[in-house]
């Protein structure tokens, strides 16, 4: 019997690790139905969905930690897929950075009941114009009734300066 749960890996990245963690998935039977990678200063967060024979999963989990032992992992179960059928918004917003403002822009996802896939934020110092700037590229899940254009303009409502560009 099959069985699919999802893992999460965090720690220092070493070269290759991703591949090495992958190819003993594959070594007991297992697969990663998905997964999503981030490196940061030489660090490493990921997660897969894996399904593997029950029979081995422990077998797998333990040379994962032996295998790896400065990275952590931890296993939780597969949520169910969502019952309402979502579809996929992609939007930047700009806008001078200060204080909260990611906070804010969560606080309008959340408000609005919407799924957060990915948050990419960046600041940065332009000189010519003496302020930082912030960036953030996110994708979304939301229900098919939902605009791009309905949760753009509410995010700009956070000041006059933020523009949000639909992709």
């Amino acid at each position: 019997m099959k069985n699919t749960f999802i893992m999460s890996v965090v720690g220092h990245d070493s070269p290759g690790s991703i591949k090495s963690i992958a190819e003993l998935t594959r070594g007991h039977g297992g697969e990663w139905v998905t997964s999503k990678v981030i490196r940061l200063e030489g660090q490493l967060c990921a997660m897969m969905k894996v399904v593997i024979d029950e029979a081995v999963e422990e077998q797998l989990k333990a040379d994962l930690a032996a295998q790896f032992p400065a990275l952590r992992f931890s296993y939780s179960e597969a949520g169910a897929e969502e019952a309402a059928p979502l579809k996929s918004i992609s939007l930047v917003v700009d806008c001078k950075d200060r204080p909260g403002l990611t906070k804010d822009i969560n606080d309008i996802l959340a408000g609005l009941g919407l799924i957060v896939d990915n948050m990419e934020c960046n600041r940065a110092h332009v000189s010519t114009i003496g302020e930082a700037v912030f960036t953030a590229r996110l994708a979304l899940s939301v229900p098919q009734g939902t605009s791009g254009e309905a949760v753009a303009e509410e995010i700009e409502t956070l000041s006059e300066d933020v523009r949000v560009t639909i992709l």
